[in-house]
């Protein structure tokens, strides 16, 4: 199993900071996003290779790269999306599809995590959404609906907050037995010209076909969402 981390976007509501860097190497407490997140993926000793699916400011991924491969062991590698400044993450995420099939923890690279929660997501048995069923939901948040059996029925930022049972973090497994299916519905959308779309889509897509979606609640944990000053305001509190 490998962990994906998208980080091709420009992070251009965080400029300046983002102005000369990409979001991934904005430093929390003396430590990049990334750094993080490979210090955890490293410590949850379940993946066999982390792939980085990059795009702005390639480069310096890789050079940071480069510099923490000097002293880990745990393999990284670099998918490049050269066209990350017209597509989405769902198109990004499709730029890796040769690395998906034995099974994945996806994750957008912009989530800072409490300790546990990448160790929960990626020993959970099931294919499942990362969630948070503790939260405040807003407008924004990308909410999911469940069956009776707890599986998911409706996963959109469209749905209301009052039918919303809870945020989906940005963190998810797929097992290999879901990989193939996945891959196909995102090509499916690319061959369709929607390049724009979030790989959700696809997920929304496969659960009204019958795809049985569980979700772990990690609600109990923290985690922020660096999407904007404020939020990195709060990483800061947080994890700084």
């Amino acid at each position: 199993m490998r962990l994906v981390i998208l980080i091709a976007g420009v992070g251009s509501r965080l400029r300046p900071l983002t102005d000369d860097r990409p979001k991934c190497l904005v430093e929390i407490g003396g430590k990049s996003i990334l750094h993080r997140f490979l210090q955890q993926a490293e410590a949850v000793d379940a993946f066999q290779e982390v792939v980085l699916i990059t795009g702005y400011r390639h480069q310096q991924i890789a050079d940071a790269v480069e510099a923490w491969k000097g002293s880990h062991k745990l393999p990284v590698r670099l998918v490049h999306n050269e066209r990350y400044d017209v597509t989405n993450n769902g198109y990004t995420l499709l730029c890796a599809k040769e690395y998906l099939m034995d099974g994945f923890v996806l994750t957008d690279g912009d989530l800072l995590l409490e300790e546990g929660i990448l160790h929960r997501v990626a020993t959970s048995a099931d294919s499942h959404l990362a969630v948070d069923m503790q939260m405040k939901l807003d407008e924004e948040a990308m909410k999911f609906v469940l069956d009776e059996a707890g599986y998911v029925t409706e996963l959109s930022k469209e749905i209301s907050v009052e039918r919303g049972l809870g945020e989906s973090i940005g963190l998810c497994k797929i097992n290999a037995s879901d990989a193939g299916a996945v891959v196909e519905h995102l090509a499916k959308l690319v061959e369709q010209g929607e390049e724009n779309e979030y790989y959700e889509r696809a997920f929304q897509e496969m659960i009204g076909e019958g795809w049985k979606l569980k979700v772990v609640d990690v609600g109990d944990l923290r985690w922020v969402e660096v999407d904007d000053h404020a939020d990195l305001k709060r990483a800061e509190q947080i994890f700084g």
